[in-house]
């Protein structure tokens, strides 16, 4: 069955993809790494098929590529404070033998009117706080290789990338031309995956761990570069800009061109 590619072009206000090293999310990738966008692949065949999460197997079948990337502009990194209520987890666990859960406790507080009882419960008790990184007002393009043909129109399902409060926009979906030949170098601004096959790459790029496809940690050189800027009022700043990467390899090795931009999968 012949390859076929869909690409999307995403506008995020804000979105998280968490670095697989990071606790919580810690720290943010500048873009989303391949298996969070075999599970957003996963998320349009779930609604639309109505399969829940055995997409994400029928996913992982069909997914040949995925990379995304960050298009023009830069993109601000903004970390902040997150505090969330713990009611579903925390509040069902019973902190000592013997003693009733959390939840139980805000209820029986509140039906006997101890309000004051109820409010330290659900506020003190039940919520903490985390630090979070943030990606804001990104536009990103992602695109996928795929075994056989796939509508484009199931991408303006996805409501976001990575992170549960990721606000993310399908601005534009469609099936993109897909060519492969073989050569001994390339000028890329998607991620490409770092191998012995590589001898030489110029540029400015960024090297993070994220993971492939099959959820493996892999190194990347990511064509983006992390740069401080200054508000009017000389307050500091941090924005990832795209960049490009010229890559040669020591033996020739198969590049797909999808919208005569070139993709190294692996």
């Amino acid at each position: 069955m012949a390859l076929t590619a869909v690409c999307a072009k995403i506008n995020a206000p804000i979105f998280s993809v968490k670095h697989p090293e990071a606790f919580q999310i810690g720290a943010a990738l500048p873009v989303p790494q391949p298996s969070a966008l075999v599970g957003a692949l996963a998320y349009c065949l779930g609604v639309h098929k109505g399969i829940g999460v055995r997409a994400l197997e029928e996913a992982r079948r069909v997914v040949v590529m995925a990379r995304a990337k960050l298009m023009k502009g830069t993109t601000t990194i903004t970390p902040i404070i997150l505090r969330r209520f713990r009611i579903l987890d925390k509040g069902l666990e019973a902190k000592a033998k013997g003693k009733a859960p959390a939840f139980d406790m805000a209820c029986n507080a509140l039906q006997s009117g101890d309000f004051e009882a109820f409010r330290k419960t659900i506020e003190v008790d039940l919520m903490d706080a985390l630090y979070r990184e943030y990606i804001s007002n990104a536009s990103i393009k992602c695109a996928w290789i795929l075994r056989g043909p796939f509508d484009s129109k199931l991408l303006y399902l996805l409501q976001r990338l990575g992170d549960t409060e990721s606000l993310v926009t399908v601005e534009e979906a469609w099936s993109a031309t897909l060519r492969s030949t073989k050569v001994d170098r390339v000028s890329t601004d998607y991620p490409l995956a770092s191998t012995e096959n590589v001898s030489r790459v110029r540029g400015d790029y960024t090297m993070l761990r994220m993971c492939d496809e099959k959820r493996s940690p892999t190194m990347y050189y990511v064509p983006c570069r992390r740069e401080v800027l200054r508000t009017p009022d000389d307050v500091k700043y941090f924005v990832y800009a795209p960049t490009k990467i010229d890559v040669e390899f020591k033996q020739a090795i198969e590049v797909f061109v999808i919208d005569e931009e070139e993709t190294i999968g692996g």
